[in-house]
């Protein structure tokens, strides 16, 4: 980083960790075209660094950044290695991901530096209204100026010499064309994939979301591999109770966008994208679409050993991006109508299966109507419940109970579904109980002299069906508490007990704890209960917001 940086600002990597509200100069490594929002404003969307901004960086480690506002004219025009000046920026969750973001109504002055043609000083293009700049800043920006006309000047050399030596250097579009014209020996369809190996995929995207810096996709080419995830018929998966809406509070829209969309049965393989191609995923991939995915790393899950894709970071080739939106220009690529074809197929014999279920199961020979697959299911697992429940109630009658003991009510009932609203990370991840969980024979291993010890933790992921009984802080207004980091305690005379949203350099960030047993416990068991401690990007995951005061 230049010498002389600015009091009252901090780096930029420090802002893109933390969220709250920073004061920022850096240099524009990436930038869109100014374009219109879903809703009545304008969105200038640009990338800033401060440190290793010269050719070859990588713009996805800058801070991306979103100004939004109902003028188009009063949205910074910036171009890339211009340095930009941004006062009272506050960084915020977007789409999963830290970013800097300006509403309509927010107070972000700027100031762009750019060094104009020809002899002549730099002139700063300020934001109306904006305060007057500072010695210090000017020449912090200045200094971020000659660094990068100090790299620009030595960018066609660079250039030049790493095209002779490497030739996977080729600009995106060339890169691009020999990614989807010419087929890659490790091309393989789903079918055939297994785990430790890498291979090229081309797919249908079914469906997507964003966790942290990652992206996970969930993609299909509609052939059958027998270590997937088997996503079965919808009306299983109502029972289980993941998507359930008994009181009605979700709408229509909201339950169709909550349902799974994708083809039945074990055709679907979830994909995690890392840097830089979950920042090419953000930007350019949505569902239903078709794309290439090339060097899949396919693994067993630890846990279930179901399969499953990553794509790391290339570590010769940082800046290659290995995932590719497959438009109207490769339609006739064989792969693609190959893929087509086969989606066509299974929708088809999808709709003729329950065209003929339905007319299997018309009308009974009483003349009242049949019912359905969907309705005999739950019948059956009605009547199964209700045995389970007159046999549990007959054991718990034959149990002595000890004198001042009470007896534990069932929990077998509708109220003990999920909440709709909570959906684990992993669907594939098989459920256990905390019963289960507790006692596990992992936790105790052996020592020399057969001498047994219990681990006092283990990093391992369960995913179990809960109740939540008690939480801490008792006042929820706490959950929520500011985090001063030590780089911010030297611009701030504040003392911690009087931090807020207004301090330079607060963090916010989640932290409780909940108190969980079982959701169901049968008559006659202990309520085995754990502490959850909740914090960070697991909270927001849970609750969907971000923390502040």
């Amino acid at each position: 980083m230049p010498a002389g940086f600015p009091s009252r600002f901090v780096s930029v990597d420090t802002a893109r960790r933390s969220q709250g509200f920073h004061n920022l100069i850096g240099v524009i490594v990436d930038c869109m075209p100014k374009t219109r929002s879903a809703g009545s404003s304008f969105v200038a969307t640009f990338t800033i660094k401060d440190t290793d901004f010269g050719p070859g960086n990588d713009s996805w480690k800058g801070l991306k950044i979103k100004y939004f506002n109902d003028d188009e004219h009063r949205l910074p025009d910036v171009k890339v290695n211009d340095v930009i000046l941004l006062r009272r920026l506050r960084v915020r969750q977007f789409h999963g991901l830290l970013t800097g973001v300006v509403g309509n109504t927010d107070n972000v002055s700027w100031a762009i530096f750019r060094r104009l043609e020809g002899p002549g000083s730099l002139m700063p293009v300020c934001s109306p209204g904006s305060k007057a700049l500072s010695v210090e800043e000017q020449a912090y920006a200045n200094t971020l100026v000659e660094s990068v006309i100090h790299f620009s000047s030595t960018a066609s050399v660079t250039s030049s010499t790493r095209r002779k030596g490497h030739a996977k250097s080729s600009t995106p579009n060339e890169y691009r064309k020999q990614a989807i014209a010419k087929p890659k020996d490790k091309f393989s369809l789903i079918k055939d994939l297994s785990a430790h190996t890498f291979a090229d995929l081309a797919v249908h995207v079914v469906k997507m979301f964003y966790l942290d810096e990652r992206v996970h996709l969930y993609v299909t080419d509609y052939t059958v591999n027998k270590s997937l995830f088997d996503y079965g018929d919808q009306s299983d998966e109502e029972n289980e109770g993941g998507d359930d809406d008994t009181f009605g509070f979700l709408t229509r829209p909201t339950r169709e966008k909550r349902a799974w969309q994708g083809p039945r049965g074990r055709m679907t393989l979830q994909v995690t994208l890392w840097d830089p191609h979950s920042y090419y995923a953000r930007e350019n991939v949505t569902e239903d679409v078709y794309i290439l995915l090339r060097n899949v790393h396919v693994k067993a899950d630890k846990m279930n050993g179901l399969l499953e894709g990553v794509m790391h970071t290339d570590k010769m080739y940082p800046e290659q991006v290995d995932i590719r939106v497959l438009d109207e220009d490769h339609q006739d690529d064989p792969r693609i109508v190959e893929l087509k074809t086969r989606k066509r197929e299974y929708w088809k014999q999808n709709r003729m299966n329950k065209r003929k279920l339905a007319e299997d199961f018309g009308d009974g020979d009483d003349g009242n109507p049949k019912k359905n697959s969907k309705q005999r299911r739950k019948e059956l697992q009605r009547q199964k419940k209700q045995q389970e429940q007159r046999k549990q109630q007959q054991q718990a009658k034959s149990l002595q109970r000890e004198e001042g003991q009470t007896e534990i009510p069932s929990t077998m009932n509708k109220s003990t579904r999920p909440n709709p609203h909570i959906q684990a990370q992993d669907p594939a991840r098989g459920c256990r109980k905390i019963s289960e969980i507790l006692p596990n024979e992992s936790h105790i291993i052996s020592l020399p002299d057969n001498v047994q010890y219990r681990l006092p933790f283990q990093c391992v992921k369960y995913r179990s069906t809960v109740r939540v009984v008690d939480y801490y802080p008792p006042n929820i207004a706490d959950f929520s508490v500011p985090y001063l980091p030590d780089w911010s305690r030297a611009y701030s005379s504040d003392d911690e007990d009087e931090i807020t949203s207004e301090t330079p350099g607060v963090r916010w960030q989640w932290r409780f704890c909940l108190l969980v047993e079982d959701a169901q416990i049968l008559p006659g068991q202990p309520r085995e209960r754990i502490k959850l401690f909740v914090s960070g990007s697991d909270a927001e995951f849970l609750l969907k917001l971000d923390a502040s005061e």
